[in-house]
């Protein structure tokens, strides 16, 4: 077994272990933030004793196993133990979602597959705003990359004086459009594979790609229950009702109707696409930006506008839209694009006076 951190710290409800007194407190306050909310928001939740280890990686044993190399946070029901790394992409919103884990009540065993994961992670995102959409973001595009992958629009057109007439410029000149394909390492997931297959338990042989792919797919289900007007209650009330039937699990297509989707890949990738905003694309450029800053750098070097390379930029306008689902954004006006951009620009500038 791993060796528990040094330092402990009681708090109402259990222990916190971490190196040092500083982390102990940090996680302590963000229990009890997390606590009471948590228990308000979801119905059948209590809050027994447990513990939460701070750790370098998250592990029960002291060489972790490949199933859980990966892994930010872990939850041990058999310990009443949260394994938190202190190197977690968000500490506050990892621990929302073993927590949630933490203090479901038995009626919500009866979700089948990997759904307990979605509802952790949609409670996580809900918690804790900060990070959400990036989470939403990544957990909506894995649903699509596993259904037959995202499509992107990206459209640039040039911003031209208002004396100036369109065929006074060359057609090559003037802008372009392009439609990429993003895709994944699996993406002929069958969905309903998602009520079958425990993405979340060590035990469940997954490799990473197609582990992220069922986080998503359960976040997209539990989302769409979640938006309808009895939300978590509509979702429990699904576990209660199987339950006094005498069944082992909710039926996949009690929770399909809940959800509103149907059982091809087509379906709930559309789904998935249509629950994106203009909010998730600025995430998912933000994960994926080399194409785009590529892109746009190539055309402006080759358009060469007027001026210095600092506001080529403002003359073009760039929209970046998802076929599938509709939401777009002005994809020239995000600083951290323009940065990107502006240095490659000036790095190929500072190349041709080299050369020179």
């Amino acid at each position: 077994m791993a060796t528990p951190p040094s330092e402990v710290l009681a708090f109402d409800g259990g222990r916190v272990r971490a190196a040092n007194v500083i982390e102990a407190e940090r996680v302590e306050g963000l229990l009890n933030d997390l606590r009471p909310r948590l228990i308000e928001m979801l119905p059948d939740s209590t809050f027994e004793d447990l513990e939460v280890w701070v750790q370098e990686r998250p592990s029960l044993y002291r060489y972790a196993s490949e199933a859980t190399a990966d892994a930010e946070g872990l939850w041990s029901p058999t310990h009443r133990r949260i394994m938190l790394s202190r190197h977690a992409d968000h500490v506050e919103r990892t621990l929302a979602h073993e927590l949630t884990h933490a203090v479901l009540g038995e009626s919500w065993a009866m979700l089948p597959g990997s759904l307990e994961e979605g509802l952790a992670d949609h409670v996580s995102a809900s918690l804790v705003k900060d990070g959400a959409t990036r989470l939403r973001a990544g957990r909506l595009s894995s649903a699509c990359l596993a259904t037959g992958g995202l499509e992107i629009d990206v459209d640039v057109s040039r911003v031209l004086p208002s004396d100036t007439f369109a065929d006074e410029i060359p057609s090559s000149r003037r802008g372009w459009s392009a439609r990429v394909k993003l895709k994944g390492d699996t993406e002929s997931t069958d969905p309903l594979d998602v009520f079958r297959l425990s993405a979340g338990l060590s035990s469940t042989k997954l490799d990473t790609g197609a582990k992220r792919g069922y986080y998503g797919l359960a976040f997209l289900v539990v989302s769409r229950i979640a938006a309808l007007e009895n939300g978590y209650e509509g979702l429990q009330q699904l576990c209660l009702d199987a339950s006094a039937k005498g069944l082992d699990h909710v039926p996949v297509k009690d929770i399909l109707a809940a959800a509103n989707l149907g059982e091809t890949p087509a379906e709930w990738r559309r789904a998935a696409a249509q629950a994106m905003g203009p909010e998730e694309i600025v995430e998912l450029v933000r994960m994926y930006p080399d194409f785009l800053v590529d892109a746009l750098t190539t055309y402006l070097e080759s358009l060469r506008p007027s001026g210095p390379v600092e506001g080529w930029l403002d003359q073009i306008d760039v929209r970046v839209s998802l076929v599938e689902g509709g939401a777009s954004i002005p994809l020239h006006r995000l600083p951290f694009v323009r940065e990107a951009v502006l240095t490659e620009l000036t790095r190929g500038a500072g190349s041709l006076v080299a050369q020179r």
